[in-house]
């Protein structure tokens, strides 16, 4: 599951009317050129310049809300850098300063932003909780129907969404687009983020032909308003591709996948970040087509992409890291399988912790890969762990989990426990049964968070 995921960074910008005295100018170029970098993607150089912003204001005669916008912005700076322990710190000195305006819209803000921090370290009921505090306040201000509410109801959506409450995901994805379709219009960017998020959330409930028309749909009205070769094309190119690819039309979804990387490399330049889930995508087209090579170059210029921009531990690694892992276990080239494995291990243990829903699925992986080899006792005590850290995390209930207990029943079965790997398949049909169309399809593998329209992107309100 790719928790990761970060989804509407909210930028708070200071309030129509609020008075700026002349020993502001500073601090304000400061912020200004904070955003600006940000925008650019230059999120160590942000934080630097955010810093400078915060001491600038130590000078003058701050006001709450300047501290308040600096702190949030240089949270988000540490955030996009993979740094959760600097951000949580800057997130939670901002959230005590809003607590000073308890129905203000920054302090929504902070809260929305520190939820989605929380979603990603695992902490999901808190999560919820910051979600459902922004949801009041932004009611209590604007009325029930507002595009603040629409916001922030598609980033609850994604929370739901990775913990399999699809149902109450989809409820909140339709509000969501309600909203945004009346405050900005059916073609506002807002608009078609979210119905992209719905498209997404289709793909999980293998709901592949409603995906497939939502996708189609954005993209037509991106082409339209944007033109045919702006870099958020690729996001739609990208998730397109991904919908063709999961129903075994392969044909259809290279020439996307080639495109929006096409895109990328004349816009945004060959090792921008943005180019690292198309070229994960177009490996995993190319392990099913048995060009293997062609996978690992791929791969390995997806890791490399990420290692430039993100730096060796960023959390972002760990899945084209696994996933290069995978494909070496396929072309038995087991030790180097092995260690990428453990790196990418060791990269969501240090990010998030050793109990988090994500780091199950790469311990999964890890055991799949021992199976493979078999290294049965080396591999049952992790398809152990990975279903009760996947249980403890998401519930019984989730798709992850039948996964999990079928991967570990294949394991039963080939060590001669018949009976074991019964009970466990029965309960993994069990679950399945009771999802109805949900499914877990490609999860091990694809960078679903990097599919969603709106990750990392920063938007002003």
């Amino acid at each position: 599951m790719k928790v990761s995921h970060i989804l509407h960074l909210v930028v708070l910008i200071m309030v129509a009317g609020a008075s700026y005295r002349a020993d502001d100018s500073r601090w304000r170029q400061l912020q200004a050129l904070g955003e600006e970098l940000s925008s650019r993607s230059r999120y160590a150089e942000a934080q630097k310049t955010f810093e400078t912003a915060l001491r600038e204001l130590e000078k003058s005669s701050q006001t709450d809300l300047q501290r308040l916008q600096s702190l949030n912005s240089l949270a988000m700076a540490f955030q996009q850098q993979g740094l959760p322990n600097e951000a949580d710190a800057k997130y939670i000195q901002a959230l005590e300063l809003a607590e000073r305006y308890p129905e203000h819209n920054l302090t929504a803000g902070v809260s929305n932003n520190l939820a989605m921090l929380r979603s990603t370290q695992g902490r999901f009921a808190e999560a919820e909780a910051l979600y459902l505090r922004a949801l009041v306040i932004q009611k209590k201000l604007y009325g029930d129907r507002n595009a603040a509410a629409a916001i922030t109801l598609d980033n609850l959506a994604m929370l739901q969404l990775n913990l399999g409450r699809y149902a109450e995901a989809e409820k909140n994805l339709l509000h969501a687009l309600e909203l945004s379709r009346e405050s900005a219009g059916p073609k506002h960017p807002e608009t078609l983020t979210k119905m992209n998020n719905l498209a997404y959330l289709y793909i999980h409930l293998g709901r592949y032909r409603d995906s497939e028309q939502l996708y189609k749909k954005v993209l037509a009205i991106r082409e339209e308003t944007l033109g045919r070769e702006n870099p958020t094309l690729a996001l739609t190119l990208n998730s397109l591709g991904e919908v063709f690819r999961l129903q075994g039309r392969p044909q259809l979804a290279e020439p996307l996948y080639r495109r929006a990387l096409l895109i990328i490399e004349k816009v945004l330049g060959s090792e921008h970040p943005q180019a690292a889930p198309v070229l994960n995508n177009l490996a995993i087209l190319s392990r099913t087509k048995n060009r293997l090579a062609e996978a690992e170059d791929f791969y390995l210029r997806a890791i490399a992409i990420k290692e430039k921009a993100f730096g060796p531990q960023h959390s972002s690694l760990a899945k084209p890291l696994s996933n290069l892992a995978e494909l070496y276990t396929q072309m038995q080239r087991y030790a180097e399988a092995e260690r990428f494995h453990r790196r990418a291990l060791a990269i969501l243990d240090s990010a998030l912790g050793p109990n988090h829903a994500e780091t199950a699925l790469f311990l999964f992986s890890l055991a799949a890969s021992y199976h493979v080899q078999k290294r049965y006792d080396e591999a049952e005590p992790l398809f152990q762990k990975a279903i009760a850290m996947t249980e403890k995390t998401l519930g019984p209930q989730h798709p992850q989990v039948a996964t999990a207990l079928a991967g570990y029943a294949a394991l039963l079965r080939a060590t001669k426990r018949k009976n074991e790997a019964s009970k466990l398949e029965q309960r993994a049909r069990a679950i399945a049964s009771s999802r109805g169309l949900e499914t877990a399809a490609g999860i091990l593998t694809v960078d679903y968070g990097d599919l969603r329209d709106s990750a990392l992107r920063e938007r002003g309100k």
